[in-house]
């Protein structure tokens, strides 16, 4: 079977039990996969390489060996070059002799079951209208590597939260497409109202009212963002890295983010 349009090693629910066995450690390939077009799904050793559509076709890769590591490498091709959730010590071998196009290294951070949210109530805390995808789009930091289309689906996909004013979007935070907790945007006028931190909560309690463990990806020179996740509860689990592979011969910034 081509490792690029099937499952190998066991079925789809023997990989995700698999999986399931460090649900923190494996947290965004198992939400990914419930979530998302799943391509290919495979187990090479210990190790998973998975193969999925959202945005991009991303690679997710689970493992903690380097032998195994090894083995996956030689299964993937000049195609697999979107990797998400990248954890540091494989980081040398997926990019060593190639060129990155682009590359964002993020800290992960989870809500530990013990925190207690319950009680808190925030009424004007309401889900975000499909209709402000481009509006929130043209706020985004990140609008090299994301589009309208993706912000659209993902508010389609929910939870999200905002606070409205005179109908438009002040304060909004939603779910990726590995159901992290992210894109959180406070238009300047109305920080320090602690949007933010009633935003986080709302969708944590969503999140973990449908059975899941709420996390987030943040940047590491981003205090604001780190002190408001502890703030909240969450603890620091480890580094993950996403990142674009650009062919040989192709100019620096001349594609697309996927």
């Amino acid at each position: 079977m081509s490792p690029k349009k099937g499952m190998s090693a066991g079925t789809k629910k023997d990989l995700i039990s698999f999986l399931e066995e460090n649900e923190v450690k494996n947290i965004n390939m198992l939400n990914f996969i419930k979530d998302n077009p799943v391509r290919s799904l495979e187990r090479i050793g210990n190790s998973v390489l998975m193969r999925g559509e959202s945005d991009c076709l991303w690679v997710y890769i689970s493992g903690s060996d380097e032998r195994d590591l090894e083995g996956v490498l030689r299964r993937l091709t000049p195609e697999d070059r979107t990797f998400a959730a990248i954890e540091d010590w494989m980081l040398p071998a997926l990019t060593a002799g190639r060129k990155i196009e682009w590359h964002l290294s993020m800290v992960r951070l989870f809500l530990p079951e013990g925190v207690d949210l319950s009680g808190k109530r925030f009424p004007h805390i309401v889900p975000l209208s499909p209709d402000d995808a481009d509006y929130i789009y043209e706020h985004s930091v990140y609008r090299k590597v994301t589009r309208a289309e993706y912000i659209r689906s993902r508010i389609l996909a929910g939870p999200s939260a905002a606070v409205y004013e005179s109908e438009k979007p002040v304060a909004w935070l939603m779910t990726q497409d590995d159901g992290s907790i992210g894109v959180l945007h406070v238009v300047e006028d109305y920080r320090g109202k602690s949007y933010a931190y009633d935003m986080t909560i709302c969708i944590a309690l969503e999140i973990r009212r449908k059975g899941g463990l709420p996390f987030v990806h943040i940047e590491e020179a981003n205090t604001k963002a780190m002190n408001l996740a502890r703030k909240v509860g969450f603890r620091r689990d480890r580094t993950l890295h996403w990142f674009k592979i650009r062919p040989e011969g192709v100019p620096e910034g001349s594609e697309d983010y996927c």
